[in-house]
């Protein structure tokens, strides 16, 4: 039995303040610091200290193990007490662990630099804080006169690492001041996952060809570079952290970069780049003219001048470069001048309307031309989401490749979360919609539920509209008020999105209109803090998921959905109808026909048989293998592929587009009066798959 000096204080567990706990109050946030110490006469030491902004409690403890094991067998029994004694300190308290740091001493860390060995059950312990207790855990090594100051000064540091103010544990986004490099998991600091839990939701053939392939980068020392608008918010950045992560973990020479952000050209990037190639507005105010050009060009130039030019071991040290969307476009040509040798993606994450971009004199015709003509046509390879409408006029077919959108299984949007986790961001979520002046979700009642930023294209009228039809037809079958599912309609922000309080507030005031007024009190509206596990609990205890963008690359809350074996309602609109099987997955409806999908919801909610054998379907074997193409270890084999293949350094002659059909340059994959030409664009897969 441990020695304890010094233990956390529990509540007793029938106190008038306990059950309040347990019944009422959000769990208050807290940071941990966990220290260890390693003695030459084999014991091990432990404090932890916990923090929550204004206070310190600690804990320190002497773990005597049995000499007759290894110190690898010790190191896992101390790891096991210790997730067992804060864990039961957490929930005995109604605390809330939001994030740990765990570490050591000069001396302890010498030690486990000298056994090698011991390396893993740290590892193993920080990811068990991340699966067992929601708790984002990171790894430093620690300074202090004694075990308990070092403790407290971990738990400190981690606090300052996270976000307080928001209940949820998403480290603050770190960026290079030199380069803007995009330090994923505060530069490597949080732990969350090992090589081995990617390994396990992969199946083998991928996973030995995601090896082989990182094999071959790092064999080869090739730098592949990733550059967007912005750390956070949206599916761009979200995949970027979970490609990053992996490909650490890979050892692969992979780095992320984002501009300096600008207000006044996110103006320009999203609503005249982003709405007009979707073809959500026709308002000629949104028409590109001289002088945002002027500003967007000066932009890309004063960033890659600051951070990525000559000198700075950026560009000039690239072998593969992708560019994400066009908001930092106009850095090619500077690539092309500085780093001929670099091959450079551009990536097309949105719906760009091809067939509105072949119309001379359109928004999109002259902002396509603008883009193309001066910056994206120097790109090596264009890739796009799967549907043929999507590649826009003039991108040479040889040019083009097929690539989805991706999610990653192991972090906080998709994670698997108990019941108390699902009840804690149930919590959170309701003080959110209060403080917005939205009802919250009831505990007792399901709900339906779409996740997606407050956006003029993702339909979110539609999806009010819906339910009111939805609620009018449960009411003509009989069925009492509190009997009706609930509506929840959130998303988080981005910082180059400007439309999010426009649509939000257009949301609120049409809710106030007299159709929707008598059901204004369940539906649940709501801006969120940038946590990814509220996501993926609200979507988790969710009754079904909507999905009605009317314009839409390729929508990975999709995917998400359908992951967690909800079915969704959605238009058939841009990549969606590639991610749902119409009948088997999900349920697919016409643009704009929103009685077709309160007709959808109303069979799903009154014919259980019918709603189960949704359910059911996505927990097949089946399903789960289809939906790996849409995960980050499969993304990531399609990027190693495609950097293998098109990096000159020692492969000069390679090329992705050597194995598709040779063409001269087209007008576009749609003519003036909307007909479809004949293209040959491959998914990435199936080169690497073919050549397996």
């Amino acid at each position: 039995m441990a020695q304890i000096r010094r233990k956390f204080s529990i509540l007793e567990a029938g106190s008038p303040r306990y059950v309040l706990a347990r019944k009422k109050a959000i769990g208050k946030s807290i940071y941990l610091g966990v220290a260890v110490s390693y003695s030459d006469e084999g014991v091990f030491d432990w404090a932890c200290s916990s923090y929550d902004g204004n206070e310190f409690v600690s804990h320190e403890d002497t773990f005597c193990a049995s000499t007759t094991i290894t110190r690898v067998d010790q190191l896992k029994t101390l790891f096991d007490t210790i997730i067992k004694t804060v864990g039961d300190y957490a929930t005995s308290h109604n605390y809330r662990i939001q994030a740990v740091c765990v570490g050591c001493d000069e001396k302890t860390s010498d030690v486990v630099a000298e056994h090698p060995e011991l390396k893993d059950p740290v590892r193993d312990m920080c990811t068990r804080f991340w699966f067992d207790l929601d708790a984002t855990p990171c790894v430093y090594k620690l300074r202090g006169l004694s075990l308990n100051e070092e403790a407290a000064s971990a738990a400190r540091k981690v606090y300052d690492w996270f976000t307080p103010q928001f209940p949820g544990n998403i480290p603050r986004i770190s960026v290079d001041p030199d380069t803007n490099e995009v330090l994923v998991d505060m530069d490597n600091h949080c732990h969350m996952v090992d090589l081995k839990h990617f390994e396990e939701t992969t199946d083998k053939p991928t996973w030995d060809k995601l090896l082989e392939l990182a094999a071959e980068c790092k064999r080869r020392q090739l730098k592949i570079m990733f550059f967007n608008s912005t750390p956070q918010g949206g599916g761009v950045a979200l995949m970027r952290h979970a490609t990053i992560r992996l490909m650490r973990l890979l050892g692969v020479d992979c780095r992320w970069f984002v501009a300096k952000p600008n207000p006044d050209v996110f103006v320009i990037t999203k609503r005249k780049f982003h709405n007009v190639f979707q073809g959500v507005t026709d308002d000629e105010q949104y028409r590109l003219r001289k002088e945002d050009k002027d500003l967007w060009i000066e932009w890309c130039e004063q960033n890659f001048d600051n951070y990525w030019g000559e000198g700075k071991g950026v560009i000039d040290s690239a072998d593969v470069i992708i560019m994400d969307d066009p908001q930092v476009s106009a850095i090619i040509p500077r690539i092309r001048k500085l780093n001929p040798a670099a091959r450079i993606i551009y990536r097309s994450h949105i719906e760009i309307r091809s067939d509105l971009a072949s119309i001379p004199g359109s928004m999109q015709h002259d902002l396509w031309e603008f883009l193309w003509g001066g910056f994206i046509s120097k790109s090596d390879l264009f890739l796009s989401h799967p549907v043929a409408g999507f590649i826009p006029p003039r991108v040479p077919h040889a040019k083009v490749a097929l690539l989805p959108a991706a999610t990653d299984e192991l972090d906080g949007l998709n994670k698997k979360m108990s019941a108390a986790d699902l009840e804690y961001y149930r919590r959170v979520f309701n003080r959110c919609a209060e403080d917005q002046g939205s009802p919250g979700i009831s505990a007792d009642r399901p709900y339906v539920i779409q996740i997606a930023r407050f956006d003029p294209a993702k339909g979110i009228p539609d999806v009010i509209e819906s339910y009111r039809l939805f609620r009018e037809q449960l009411a003509a079958k009989g069925l009492q008020d509190d009997h009706h599912p609930q509506l929840v309609i959130c998303g988080h922000g981005s910082i180059d999105d400007p439309d999010g309080t426009v649509i939000y507030e257009q949301v609120i005031e049409m809710l106030a209109g007299p159709e929707y007024l008598p059901y204004a009190k369940d539906i649940c509206v709501a801006r969120l803090p940038a946590s990814d596990q509220l996501l993926c609990a609200l979507l988790r205890s969710s009754f079904c998921a909507l999905q009605l963008s009317h314009r839409e690359g390729f929508e990975i809350k999709v995917t998400e959905s359908l992951a967690k074996y909800k079915p969704v309602i959605a238009f058939r609109s841009g990549g969606i109808p590639l991610q749902i099987e119409d009948g088997k997955t999900g349920i697919l409806v016409e643009r704009g026909n929103t009685r077709g999908v309160a007709d959808a919801l109303t069979r799903l909610y009154t014919d259980n048989d019918y709603y189960e054998g949704f359910v059911n379907e996505l927990r097949t074997k089946g399903q789960d293998s289809k939906r790996q193409e849409f995960f980050t270890p499969f993304q990531s084999v399609n990027w190693l592929y495609l950097a293998t293949q098109l990096a000159y350094k020692g492969n000069n002659d390679a090329s992705i587009a050597k194995n598709q059909p040779q063409a001269d340059e087209i007008e576009g994959t749609y003519m003036g009066n909307g007909d479809l030409r004949t293209w040959g664009a491959k998914y990435v897969r199936q080169f690497w798959q073919e050549s397996t």
